[in-house]
């Protein structure tokens, strides 16, 4: 799915440009229209678009000071949750809205889903809303109209809705109807709790792995992919091809921070490099895995020269169009989601390529074969009148079979749930079935979920971005002010916890 890549990856919302969509209610016995069909992105800092699911944009890092203005949105008390029981087992007929950061085809998909949730529940409306980032998200929480269901793009926010209440706590309805968490892969079920409460439920999710071009690997002689990121280094090497000048005609493998899926957060994932310790204090400058993984990068940029391989990327085709260097031929190698396959059929029908595992470190074998998450989330909105109906719409999306599979296969997203994950009908989209092995590799991770949204990221984003330029050459001291940094982002916000 492309749905905010990212908005997974500035997570703008990638792919189809499409205007906003809205089913509007209707009664329990009226007809419905039919509707055509579909992927999805990350959000910015913590309260702004995702870059991924999908059309990244460059996110920036945000000041502390104006994150926590932002997250005060959540802890308004301007508007207070509405006075209703949380159970209300009757079937009068009840018109629920469902926000999403969906758009054209992809909204399309959601919509063509959401009828079906209604034939099975026909005293539930559904009225979808497309287009909604998530600045417009957080700020209906606070007043204004606002949703029953959102639908966040990125597991992040449930680091920000949890605590502060803005999506309801959902241990009742869990408990109530007995929903096992062993239904879905534990990693996605990871990501629907924050502060102690659960206030999500998985729905969908991206996994990032390797893509490459076969037929430049088989051009170098080389046969299979990289599996380790020794191998990785030298097969970008040997596939990179210059001009006389020396310029980067063709770049093996482009490890700018920010370049296309290039994020901390992935890598981290795949390096297996830790965040933050166990009492939750950053371990960007304890955890040696960081040090190399910056190690690694500036070797690989220093061989093609900073200002060559910068000048490649500058020139590359953008993300989410025909013209991305991948699907050219440009770029032999590239980290990336699911999703990219269904842009490749579209706009690149005769590239030969290959998808699998990111390379693994070398001494850490046993991770090879995982990949980074980032899950798709489903709440009930604080400001929700019909909780129960919202959770009934949460739980279906989430837990039905059907629903999981048809939302996968239409926005080419990989599913959450443990029998989706196994289905035939998945498996047989070619080059999407490395995909949902990497989601259920033990290995395989999401990010921490912070109150702090996205800003420990971003921070480490720009941090990496300065030591690849040359402009922080010392990474001791750097990460250990990084370090400080993103201690003092979860220190100045206070929302979930007792003051």
């Amino acid at each position: 799915m492309r749905l905010v890549r990212r908005v997974r990856e500035t997570r703008g919302i990638r792919g189809t440009h499409g205007t906003r969509e809205t089913r509007e209610p209707r009664g329990a016995d009226e007809p419905r229209e039919t509707r055509g069909p579909g992927g999805t992105g990350r959000v910015r800092g913590a309260l702004g678009r995702r870059a991924g699911r999908r059309s990244p944009r460059t996110r920036r890092a945000r000041p502390a000071a104006a994150l926590c203005g932002a997250l005060a949105l959540l802890t308004g008390c301007s508007v207070a949750t509405p006075d209703v029981p949380l159970d209300q087992p009757g079937r009068d007929p009840v018109t629920i809205t469902v926000w999403s950061a969906y758009t054209g085809r992809e909204l399309d998909v959601f919509n063509e889903v959401l009828k079906t949730f209604e034939d099975e529940h026909p005293w539930i409306t559904v009225k979808s809303v497309g287009s909604q980032n998530n600045d417009r998200m957080v700020a209906a929480l606070r007043g204004g109209p606002a949703p029953d269901v959102q639908w966040a793009p990125q597991s992040d926010l449930a680091g920000v809705y949890c605590p502060s209440g803005g999506w309801r706590d959902l241990r009742h309805y869990i408990e109530r109807d007995k929903v096992d968490k062993k239904v879905f892969v534990p990693a996605a079920w990871r990501a629907t709790t924050a502060g102690g409460k659960r206030c999500a439920l998985p729905v969908l999710g991206d996994v990032y792995g390797l893509y490459y071009n076969r037929t430049l690997l088989k051009r170098a002689g080389l046969d299979g992919p990289p599996k380790t990121m020794s191998q990785l280094t030298s097969y970008a090497k040997k596939l990179t091809e210059r001009t006389g000048s020396g310029r980067v005609k063709v770049a093996g493998y482009a490890p700018l921070t920010l370049f296309y899926a290039n994020r901390p957060s992935y890598e981290a994932q795949l390096w297996g490099a830790d965040w933050f310790d166990e009492d939750g204090r950053s371990a960007v400058a304890t955890d040696r895995t960081w040090r190399r993984m910056l190690e690694w990068r500036r070797e690989l940029i220093d061989w093609y020269g900073y200002d060559r391989i910068r000048a490649f990327t500058a020139g590359a085709g953008a993300q989410y169009t025909a013209s991305n260097a991948f699907h050219t031929g440009r770029l032999a190698m590239m980290l990336d989601g699911e999703f990219r396959t269904g842009f490749i059929k579209n706009e690149a029908k005769d590239l030969d390529y290959g998808t699998g595992p990111f390379p693994a470190p070398d001494d850490q074998p046993e991770r090879y074969g995982a990949g980074a998450w980032t899950v798709h989330l489903a709440g009930v909105t604080n400001r929700s009148a019909h909780p129960d109906a919202s959770w009934r719409l949460v739980k279906w999306l989430a837990t039905d079979k059907g629903a999981q599979i048809a939302l996968a296969k239409g926005l080419h997203n990989v599913p959450t749930t443990r029998e989706a994950l196994d289905s035939p009908e998945l498996r047989k989209i070619p080059h999407f079935a490395p995909f949902l092995r990497m989601a259920a590799h033990p290995h395989s991770k999401i990010p921490p979920n912070t109150p702090a949204g996205l800003s420990y990221q971003d921070t480490m984003a720009s941090f990496f971005q300065r030591v690849e330029s040359g402009a922080a050459s010392d990474t001791r001291s750097g990460l250990d002010e990084q370090a400080r940094r993103i201690d003092e982002f979860i220190d100045q916000i206070t929302i979930g916890k007792d003051r």
